[in-house]
């Protein structure tokens, strides 16, 4: 019968903890000359940026001088480690590159002579001119391997970059088949069709490619002991949010949660820790040289701008705020909102907070929602308005145009303010409100240390209305010269007007940034001092209002002050 094919850890070691020398080379080497040893992933800190801290350990294989540690997720430059007892004498760790043999299924004619070596086939063309040619496959002849890793990720197979090559491995450029007339070289892409004698056809097609592997060479044998090896890497992130209930008028439920996303490795039951804070993290976009994942010039290229070429094809994950308009349906029934455990007792790490998840397992690819806590927190509901400084930065008066765009963009904001009576610091991230099991907003939650407040936007207050106007009572020209500049001193008298259109009490707090000297607020506000800028004449202010607006009343804020205006 004939067959017819067509077309197209982290542990505490006993011991010293030594760096080893990392020695790279390009030398192949064989898998059957070092011992292949499992490294196993115990512990990984989470940042929100994109970058992971690894920490795994392994057994050394007893006897063994030359361990091999196979493929490890590719370390950011300086953060690679080895820790061992004081018994293992490491004479140097080395990155070859090795030879590997893929088997994939073949995808066209040619890659399905490549497989079936040695069998009788009938090859055709397609043109009429050049007769169908019956033999023995004696070759096929690939194209160059790639060179390029197919992830900035991970230690792996060298394949092509995703648009770079349309295939993920060699394609065959050259056909030999033996015939009865001699040897046919025929190219490979003129071959159309393909008609074995043989029905037993193999359909896949082995590949020789090239990957990194870490090779560990002891001075002695082995005897069984334990090692670490710890890392910083990327590809693994985490990014938080919150939903918070304010159906109750005086407590609001704070339920939190963290997506975890694996682009790196299988992760079995690992100690996850979700860091909270700023890391400096200098070199967290160099790969190490222990990777080979680019050669001297790009590492050394890398240093400079502290970025990996490879690091283009990746991402960072990065934090951002949502907004989304006010729902517009209510369900039947209120929704329930989530009743999370209670928040667990956390770490402190110098300037960083570490939220524990035990017998963490997530495979690389995979995104994982992990509910974290609900919290009760006393919260109240407040309407902000912000009033920008009415000097720029060249300290003369805004060109009006600027003016109103500035004010149109500071209106009152409905907004909740949370206390945090935890134990914990909140992390910045999104938070939604809900009410009766209906959404209210979402904005962002910023870093709030425990014991402090912090005040998140619901949305636009439509109902408390704000206008605000600044009077110029009276002016001295070119009063005085600062810095080869001639000013006038203008005293200038400013009025805010709130008006309550809500059914209920409406908790006010304007907030006005002012140059110059304040003379006179009424009623008092709030006066704080703040920096005032290099060369600038005047100081700088900050007025705040606290007040209490009852349905359907008035009320006018005003304020004198002097200031310097730069001619």
């Amino acid at each position: 019968m004939r067959t017819r094919f067509g077309g197209n850890r982290w542990r505490k070691w006993i011991g010293k903890t030594c760096a080893t020398v990392l020695v790279l080379t390009a030398v192949r080497i064989r898998a059957d000359e070092a011992a292949d040893v499992d490294v196993k992933i115990e512990r990984v800190a989470l940042f929100k940026n994109g970058l992971g801290y690894f920490t795994s350990s392994a057994t050394l294989p007893k006897g063994k001088t030359s361990i091999k540690l196979g493929q490890l997720p590719v370390p950011s430059h300086g953060t690679f480690w080895v820790s061992y007892p004081k018994d293992v004498k490491v004479r140097a760790l080395f990155t070859s590159m090795e030879d590997v043999e893929e088997t994939m299924p073949a995808r066209s004619v040619v890659e399905l002579l490549q497989a079936n070596l040695g069998r009788r086939v009938t090859v055709s063309t397609g043109s009429k001119e050049t007769p169908a040619i019956s033999g023995t496959i004696v070759k096929v002849t690939p194209e160059n391997k790639p060179t390029e890793p197919p992830s900035p990720y991970i230690m792996d197979t060298r394949r092509p970059a995703p648009g770079r090559w349309r295939r993920p491995y060699g394609v065959p450029s050259l056909v030999v088949i033996k015939t009865e007339d001699g040897t046919v070289a025929l190219n490979a892409a003129s071959i159309t069709r393909a008609d074995f004698e043989d029905d037993d056809v193999n359909i896949s097609v082995s590949v020789k490619l090239e990957r990194p592997s870490i090779r560990m060479e002891l001075q002695q044998a082995a005897r069984g002991q334990a090692i670490g090896v710890s890392y910083l890497a990327r590809g693994i992130t985490w990014s938080p949010s919150y939903l918070i209930d304010v159906s109750d008028p005086k407590t609001a439920k704070l339920s939190a949660k963290a997506l975890v996303i694996n682009e790196v490795a299988n992760l079995q039951e690992v100690q996850l820790e979700l860091v909270t804070g700023f890391p400096n993290i200098q070199f967290g976009e160099v790969n190490s040289p222990v990777a080979m994942t680019q050669n001297l010039e790009g590492f050394l290229k890398a240093l400079t701008t502290r970025r990996s070429e490879s690091h283009e094809r990746g991402y960072m994950m990065r934090q951002q705020g949502m907004s989304v308009n006010v729902a517009t349906y209510r369900e039947r029934g209120a929704a329930p909102v989530p009743g999370y455990s209670t928040a667990r007792e956390g770490a402190v790490s110098e300037d960083l907070f570490l939220y524990p998840v035990d017998r963490f397992s997530l495979r690389r690819g995979e995104t994982a929602c992990i509910p974290l806590f609900t919290a009760e927190v006393p919260y109240k509901h407040i309407y902000t308005w912000k009033i920008p400084d009415m000097l720029d930065k060249d300290e003369r008066y805004r060109r009006q145009r600027e003016r109103d765009e500035q004010l149109f963009a500071e209106e009152v904001w409905h907004s909740c303010r949370l206390v945090n009576n935890m134990k914990m610091p909140w992390t910045t991230a999104a938070a939604e409100f809900v009410k009766d099991g209906q959404i209210t907003g979402q904005d962002i939650c910023y870093y709030t240390a425990p014991g402090t407040e912090t005040t998140i936007r619901i949305n636009r207050a439509m109902n408390v209305l704000a206008e605000a106007a600044e009077l110029e009572l009276e002016r001295k020209r070119n009063a005085a010269t600062f810095h080869g500049y001639r000013y006038d001193l203008v005293k200038v008298k400013g009025e805010l007007k709130l008006q309550n259109r809500l059914d209920k009490s409406a908790n006010v707090e304007v907030t006005k940034n002012l140059s110059g000297e304040v003379l006179e607020t009424v009623p008092q506000a709030k006066d704080t001092p703040t920096a005032k800028g290099l060369k600038r004449v005047n100081p700088r202010h900050l007025l705040v209002w606290e007040i209490e607006l009852e349905p359907g009343k008035k009320q006018t804020l005003s304020y004198t002050y002097e200031v310097y205006v730069r001619n």
